[in-house]
This record gives structure tokens, C-alpha cells and sequence, in this order.
């Protein structure tokens, strides 16, 4: 019976001396805490690149609808070959994305409280009929004024996708693509408008 309890304190000693080996042990640990992180930092990582590639883009529809808006109000009088030129600006304002834009430039005459299309230019839009009316903000709306409307649009594909969590599939990407719309109205800068002939 002696030796039976001798061996069972020897057992239970070891036992205890395993566990707190193993307690106290610190090598794999840093690779433990990696594994569980990893994950989570990679989707911020993949996050951060998709988010700041699509304010990337919409930053550069506005500057194009900027730039093409303000070359065009510069001139009294474009012809198509001008307007063609200045909407060609677009490709070069997009680099280094490839993304299809549409461009529409327009002329509105603003009488009697209506904002009515005088010439509409465009590429990739359909054009727009003369005397159509076209909707302006009421803070610019003024009688006897001309405004030229530069509408930018393009689609924003992410690379990875957008990603979602359901308790149905879990983690997801969504590769649903975002369009980006910009538009901006200037005043003609010499004259009181101008005559574009697309």
C-alpha cells in the first residue's frame, strides 16, 4: 500500500510539475496571438486599400468635372472639336485607373424662374434636347443668367470587394460595384454666356 501511495504522490507531483511547465512556459505564444490577429488585421489592411481607392476615384470625378466646368466657361464661343479636346482631359485626370467616365456638358439660359437646356454636349450620356429644362439649385437660379453644368460620372469596381458579416454565411465580399456622380455649375468668366456648337 506504501508503494502503491508512493507512486501516486510520484504521479501527482509529475502531474503538477507538467502543468506548470506548460503554464509557465512563453515560447509559441507570440505565434498564438498572430494566428488570431492575423485575420482581422488582414481584412482592415484589405479595407483601408478598397476605401482609399474609392475616395481616390471620386475625388478625381470631381476635379474632372471641376476642370472640364471651368474650361469651358473661359471662352465665349467652342466648337466640337474644342469640347472634344477638353473632355479627352478626363483620361489623363484619371490616371492611374482605367475607369469608363461619362461627361455631359451643358448650356442653361434661366428666364422666368425656368432653367432651360441652350446646347448639350456629351460622351457616353444621350444628349439632351434644347428647351428641355433642366433642374438647377435654387440658390443659383437667377433670371438672365447663363450657367454651364459639368456632370461627371463613372463606376467604381473594387479590387477585392466590400466586406460583410451575416449570421446565415459569416465574413463575405461583395463585389457590388459603386457609382460616382459629380456635377458642378459655373458661370461663364468673359460674357454673359457661351455659345458651344458639339
Amino acid at each position: 500500500m506504501a508503494a502503491a501511495d508512493s507512486i501516486f504522490e510520484s504521479l501527482k507531483f509529475s502531474t503538477q510539475n507538467l502543468i506548470s511547465r506548460f503554464r509557465d512556459d512563453c515560447k509559441g505564444v507570440a505565434a498564438l496571438e498572430f494566428a488570431l490577429i492575423a485575420p482581422i488585421m488582414i481584412m482592415l489592411f484589405v479595407g483601408t486599400l478598397e476605401v482609399s481607392a474609392a475616395v481616390s476615384v471620386n475625388r478625381k470625378v470631381s476635379r474632372i468635372s471641376s476642370v472640364v466646368g471651368d474650361l469651358v466657361t473661359q471662352s465665349t464661343e467652342l466648337n466640337g472639336t474644342d469640347i472634344t479636346n477638353i473632355m479627352n482631359v478626363s483620361s489623363d485626370i484619371m490616371e492611374p485607373y482605367d475607369n469608363a467616365v461619362k461627361i455631359r456638358i451643358t448650356g442653361i439660359d434661366i428666364s422666368g424662374g425656368t432653367a432651360t437646356v441652350t446646347w448639350s454636349c456629351n460622351q457616353g450620356w444621350s444628349s439632351l434636347s434644347n428647351g428641355s429644362v433642366y433642374t438647377v439649385p435654387n440658390a443659383i437660379k437667377t433670371d438672365g443668367t447663363f450657367l454651364v453644368a459639368a456632370r461627371v460620372q463613372t463606376t467604381y469596381q473594387p479590387m477585392v470587394g466590400w466586406a460583410r458579416y451575416s449570421k446565415s454565411t459569416g465574413v463575405s465580399f461583395d463585389n457590388t460595384s459603386v457609382t460616382m456622380d459629380e456635377e458642378i455649375f459655373l458661370r461663364p468668366r468673359i460674357g454673359a454666356n457661351v455659345t458651344v456648337s458639339c
